[in-house]
């Protein structure tokens, strides 16, 4: 994010009524090292894809354990996947089980790992995706759209805005009131509330910061 995001950012966070929610695919270790505010962390976050809830920064046991329940028989799958990584040549990193959701590694052939995945893996129960050099597999569900329902659930919002930018993405975009993304996803969207940006002319943070910033 850029210095004029941040403020954005923070500006739109003091708001009464609003609530900043991070959503991140980032491991539980991973999210708990980012800092946003000065004044203390997100009153309201999600790591490990959704499957992890902060609450005041602090972790809620009982949607761990819920998130743990929906994915039950999966870790069959992830059994497989992990033997089959061991063996694939093109994987040069460690293989994660993150926070007992989803499997994690990187390949230099990311494709070609995913095939192979592909082929011994229950596609009915689990699903593998790649960004750059970074494989997955992940439960089917374990999206980030399937966090927005639980949140949704647990809160009662009265509008949910979204703004995302990879595959990941795509189903919280999906699940949102109102979808922000880049231009080159928005192809990709089910819904119809969506707005778009040019990341290629300006900051794509900038952009929906100041969308949200004017509108609301």
């Amino acid at each position: 994010m850029t210095p004029h995001a941040l403020e954005l950012l923070k500006s739109i966070r003091n708001r009464k009524g609003i609530i900043f929610s991070p959503l991140t695919t980032r491991s539980a270790e991973q999210y708990e090292r980012i800092s946003f505010f000065e004044d203390g962390p997100p009153s309201v976050a999600l790591a490990a894809n959704g499957g992890i809830l902060y609450l005041d920064g602090v972790r809620d046991e009982e949607w761990f354990e819920e998130s743990k329940r929906m994915i039950n028989g999966c870790q069959e799958d992830f059994k497989k996947g992990t033997d089959y990584l061991a063996g694939d040549k093109n994987v040069y990193f460690e293989i994660r089980t993150v926070d007992e959701l989803f499997v994690f590694t990187k390949s230099s052939e990311p494709l070609e790992t995913r095939a192979g995945l592909d082929s011994i893996l229950d596609q009915n129960m689990v699903c593998t995706w790649n960004i750059g050099d970074k494989v997955y597999i992940f439960p089917k569900k374990l999206t980030k759209g399937k966090a927005v329902e639980r949140l949704r659930k647990r809160f009662s919002p009265d509008l949910v805005i979204c703004a995302g930018d990879s595959d990941f993405d795509i189903s919280m975009l999906d699940s949102a009131d109102l979808a922000l993304c880049p231009q080159n996803l928005k192809q990709y969207l089910n819904t119809r509330k969506a707005v778009s940006f040019d990341t290629g002319q300006r900051n794509y943070a900038e952009q929906l910061l100041e969308y949200i910033n004017i509108r609301y």
